[in-house]
């Protein structure tokens, strides 16, 4: 198979990606948070991206999920950058894992929407959270 040229690929995410540093600033603002993303904060988060990509055999080719983990987690009570970032870092691991454990079974959409319910439910508990999900990856929890 012969290399395929990224680099108009790699050059679209990066602008997509400061798009998106700009997007998740405003919704940390409108929910009145006093931190802001910086531009290390999400080479970091992209880092991490990339990395699970790696771990799980998956491609992404938009920052969509990434900015509807980050939507829902600005409108809760989280008061640290570091904390954020936190949970952005295991609800983004959460999602590529559930997204090569389904592969076509169920929609990204609906991948989002078990963590943001799971993640409600368990309250942030990082423990919890990612238990559940590796107990239970089919998304319907056994109550």
């Amino acid at each position: 198979m012969t290399q395929f040229d990224l680099t108009l690929f790699n050059q679209f995410l990066a602008q997509q990606s400061d798009n998106l540093r700009t997007t998740i600033n405003h919704a940390l603002q409108a929910n009145q948070k006093s931190f802001q993303l910086s531009v290390a904060d999400f080479s970091e988060l992209a880092e991490e991206r990339k990395q699970l990509f790696t771990e799980h055999h998956l491609v992404d080719f938009s920052w969509q999920n990434a900015q509807a983990l980050a939507g829902f987690l600005a409108e809760e009570a989280i008061f640290y950058k570091s904390d954020f970032l936190e949970h952005l870092s295991v609800c983004q691991a959460l999602f590529y894992y559930l997204r090569s454990y389904h592969p076509g079974h169920v929609t990204d959409q609906e991948i989002l929407e078990a963590i943001e319910a799971r993640y409600q439910k368990y309250q942030g508990d990082f423990e919890m959270l990612q238990g559940s999900f590796e107990d239970f990856p089919e998304l319907e929890e056994d109550e």
